[in-house]
């Protein structure tokens, strides 16, 4: 006699992760906590993680910590991958040196420059560009290399930056400072010197459940973009925070237990649940009617909202599609979403 398969778990419950998550997920608060910690040999471990680690939530967390760490050891971490013969490593250590003090990367690629090989000098240029104004003495230096492709990558890489300056020229009273820009690699958001200034009142996020930290992390990204005054995660804290180009930074990002918890929370800071759900009593996303304080809530990859939150909404929407895929990624849905209502609100 066969036996009857389990019951698939309630939707409001959270689902288990796989072995592979959890062991990423257990690995990259460990390396957060013990960053945060300043544990002996946490810096190493940072960039072993951030080099080496194959899932993106423990890599993403390694990142972020060294970006507070002394900036010369990890510069001169970074140094002898920045010319490996694996491209990923290469790619890697390309992204985080520009992210770390400029003067001190500048200093270290300098005295390292005359020993190095043609490929650790054409990545070398890369990085100076994405540095800024600091490295443009050693790009002049590399701009007369013997070897013919360093020495054009290094003047495209001064084209660029003379370009910047000019641009910055243009309109000094509105060109931002280059440290506060997102635009200039490396691109992103840097963290707010004295703390992040408080956000007008406009609208909130809220993501149930997501099963892919990158989709969490793009949504954070866009909701910072669009004015949002928060981004409420209900259920797991597993983000992918490279993804947000540091609008985590900028943005309050608040974990909430439980749907019924999210929608308590709502109703007492004065937010209208908008949810994000086809169904047949979803309005067409273009001809809806938004509340003020609309609270938008989108649901999990494969299974989407669970009752409480289509029971609770104000707003059920539907987001049109005109081709033949049946939706959309749920980061973009919700960012699709998050500017229609600022379109709405003008």
């Amino acid at each position: 006699m066969s036996q009857a398969p389990p019951p698939d778990p309630p939707l409001d419950a959270l689902p288990p992760l796989g072995a592979a998550q959890t062991a990423a997920q257990a690995a990259g608060l460990e390396l957060r906590a013990r960053a945060e910690a300043r544990a002996p040999g946490w810096v190493q471990e940072a960039v072993q993680a951030a080099l080496h680690a194959d899932h993106p939530f423990p890599r993403g967390e390694a990142r972020i910590a060294l970006q507070f760490a002394p900036a010369d050891q990890v510069v001169a971490a970074l140094l002898g991958p920045l010319t490996s013969e694996h491209r990923r490593l290469r790619r890697r250590a390309m992204t985080l040196l520009p992210r770390l003090d400029a003067d001190e990367v500048v200093r270290q690629i300098s005295a390292w420059l005359p020993a190095a090989s043609p490929q650790g000098k054409r990545a070398a240029c890369i990085v100076l560009a994405a540095v800024g104004a600091p490295g443009a003495g050693p790009l002049a230096t590399l701009s007369a290399d013997p070897d013919p492709a360093v020495a054009r990558r290094a003047t495209r890489a001064l084209d660029l930056l003379a370009e910047r300056q000019a641009a910055a020229a243009g309109s000094p009273d509105q060109a931002p400072k280059t440290h506060d820009r997102s635009d200039l690699r490396p691109f992103g958001l840097r963290p707010p010197p004295h703390g992040a200034p408080p956000r007008p009142r406009s609208f909130a996020v809220a993501a149930f459940n997501f099963s892919y930290g990158v989709n969490l992390g793009v949504l954070i990204r866009s909701a910072e973009a669009a004015g949002a005054e928060a981004v409420w995660i209900v259920g797991r804290d597993f983000y992918y925070r490279p993804a947000t180009k540091g609008a985590d930074w900028w943005l309050p990002v608040h974990l909430v237990d439980s749907p019924q918890a999210c929608i308590d929370r709502a109703r007492t800071e004065g937010f209208q649940i908008v949810a994000l759900q086809q169904g047949p009593n979803a309005q067409p996303l273009f001809d809806a009617d938004w509340p003020d304080h609309p609270l938008i809530v989108a649901g999990n990859e494969g299974d989407g909202l669970p009752a409480a939150f289509l029971t609770a909404a104000d707003l059920q929407l539907a987001l049109p599609v005109y081709g033949r895929i049946d939706s959309l990624n749920v980061a973009v849905a919700a960012s699709v979403a998050m500017y229609a209502y600022r379109a709405a609100s003008r």
